[in-house]
């Protein structure tokens, strides 16, 4: 039997020890959006009544906003070199299509969970929960490889790589102030 030391999962989180900051990092932004999400979610739809699929489309636009500000400013520092308007939209397509993942979800799955947990209230915020595993997994990986893939990967013994071939000496220091 292997120890955890010596497995392939270990070695790999070694060698890449400041991404698993920032995907700790991205997660506990998520955990921020999800709070936001869930609060607006629960306020519009059990206060003011709002119907569940706008409700869950407006809970869901404010924390992505929410997520992308955390996101460029702590989780990927190093994105700031660029204007906003360079990883926004991209960003806000990723979103809407988890928004359209979110959605379905909710269509899919809000009655049957309902009924058998015999709760609007928990049967909607189950079925949210459901659907925040799953968007969270989506928007990580498209907006690691796609949104912010001028944000290089950095292995445990090199200074952050930029994309453009010049990097100010002010940036490394937000970047390593960030971690």
């Amino acid at each position: 039997m292997r120890t955890v030391k010596s497995s392939r999962l270990y070695s790999t989180a070694q060698a890449n020890q400041y991404e698993v900051k920032r995907f700790i990092k991205f997660t506990l932004t998520g955990f921020s959006g999800l709070i936001v999400d869930y609060s607006l979610l629960n306020i519009l739809t059990h206060f003011f009544g709002v119907a569940s699929w706008l409700a869950v489309a407006v809970a869901f636009t404010v924390a992505a906003i929410n997520n992308f500000v955390w996101n460029r400013y702590w989780v990927y520092p190093e994105s700031r070199q660029h204007t906003i308007w360079k990883h926004f939209p991209t960003f806000f397509i990723v979103n809407a299509v988890g928004l359209g993942i979110n959605e379905l979800i909710l269509f899919l799955f809000l009655v049957s969970i309902t009924a058998l947990v015999h709760s609007n209230f928990l049967g909607l915020n189950l079925t949210k929960a459901i659907a925040a595993v799953i968007v969270m997994l989506w928007n990580f990986v498209v907006n690691r490889f796609v949104t912010f893939r001028d944000v290089k990967w950095r292995l445990a013994t090199t200074k952050p790589v930029m994309a453009s071939a010049t990097e100010s000496e002010e940036s490394t220091e937000q970047y390593e102030s960030a971690l």
